[in-house]
């Protein structure tokens, strides 16, 4: 089997922005060389593809019989559907979720909305489409609250900074915001003092639970510390990563319940991670859903967590894959899907 890998290199961006912040959601050559490891590894032709203009053209000429999708896109909030698109377009199938699923988390103002409507709970928030919509939100929420760009991940947008304890720290922060990320909202989120867990969600019909991990900041009592930027850029210094967390197993048992819930309700497919805040009385808050998780085999969370569960790189891999292609019946069961791969 012919297998392409679609994605998108940060330094072919870097060359044309000023600031690397819009790049953090883009991939190293070390990922894309490690999943093609794997693979070939396993008897599989790769071809990496990338995500250029000319990725029509690659695939014509290619033919590949399956697409490993990593790409982030790049322009807009239905960035990360515009490849998923194309191969549907193409009838090519592909791993990971489709393009609807795809843009309506990258949302995270859509996502919070789904969510309620579902019965998932998650913070309190005012949506800011330009500067006037600030006094709209005066006394509308309760202090500390965070603000983040509504239409970005990779915590791009939320600095250390970003937690604000009153107005005029809420507006300089609004203002910033909207110069450095024109033409989008700007959500404003009651902050949740408390633990930030994140989980991994693999699978279909049923999906399951891969892992829970705790992310806590050495330095900073626990319901100070939120995943800003400039800790994710400083992780090996400032970060421990603890999976399983020391959690009551009523709370774990919410987690999973949750996050299971989140992912079949915004239609996730193979392979999910969703962020959870959990406040000091043990309240639950979905924050976001992440269904293009990192694969990165040095710093994405999720391949963190597994590894500290015992799952090699390679095996994570290799499950994201037999998932996607049982979707698509490529394989007539696991024990074939084993022995092909």
């Amino acid at each position: 089997m012919k297998i392409g890998i679609t994605y998108n290199l940060k330094e072919e961006i870097s060359a044309m922005v000023l600031d690397n912040e819009f790049t953090e959601e883009l991939d190293p050559p070390q990922t894309i060389d490690g999943i093609c490891n794997v693979l070939e590894k396993h008897g599989f032709e790769t071809v990496k593809l990338g995500s250029s203009i000319d990725i029509i053209d690659k695939l014509k000429e290619d033919r590949v019989d399956f697409v490993f999708n990593i790409a982030e896109g790049y322009l807009g909030r239905n960035r990360e559907s515009h490849i998923p698109a194309i191969l549907e377009m193409l009838d090519i199938p592909y791993s990971g979720s489709d393009p609807l699923t795809l843009a309506l988390t990258l949302d995270k103002t859509m996502t919070k909305k789904i969510a309620c409507q579902a019965g998932i709970p998650t913070p309190l928030y005012k949506v800011l489409n330009n500067v006037k919509d600030l006094s709209n939100t005066k006394n509308k929420l309760p202090y500390p609250l965070i603000t983040k760009p509504a239409w970005e991940g990779s915590s791009k947008g939320i600095y250390n900074s970003s937690r604000v304890y009153n107005e005029r720290e809420l507006e300089k922060n609004a203002l910033m915001l909207f110069e450095k990320y024109p033409n989008q909202p700007i959500l404003v989120e009651e902050y949740i003092e408390g633990r930030e867990i994140t989980v991994g969600v693999i699978g279909n019909n049923p999906p399951h639970i891969l892992g829970l991990m705790e992310i806590v900041n050495r330095n900073t009592p626990y319901e100070d510390f939120f995943y800003s930027l400039e800790v994710k850029k400083d992780w090996k210094r400032l970060v421990d990563y603890i999976s399983p967390p020391d959690i009551s197993s009523l709370l774990d048992n919410d987690i999973r319940h949750y996050a299971i819930a989140a992912f079949k309700e915004f239609g996730c497919r193979d392979i999910a991670r969703i962020d959870f805040r959990v406040s000091r009385q043990n309240k639950l808050f979905l924050l976001e859903l992440n269904p293009l998780p990192g694969l990165s085999p040095e710093y994405a969370d999720l391949v963190i967590m597994s590894q500290k569960l015992g799952i090699e790189y390679e095996d994570l891999i290799l499950s994201i894959l037999r998932h996607a292609l049982s979707r698509y019946n490529l394989v007539k069961d696991d024990k074939e899907i084993l022995k092909a791969i």
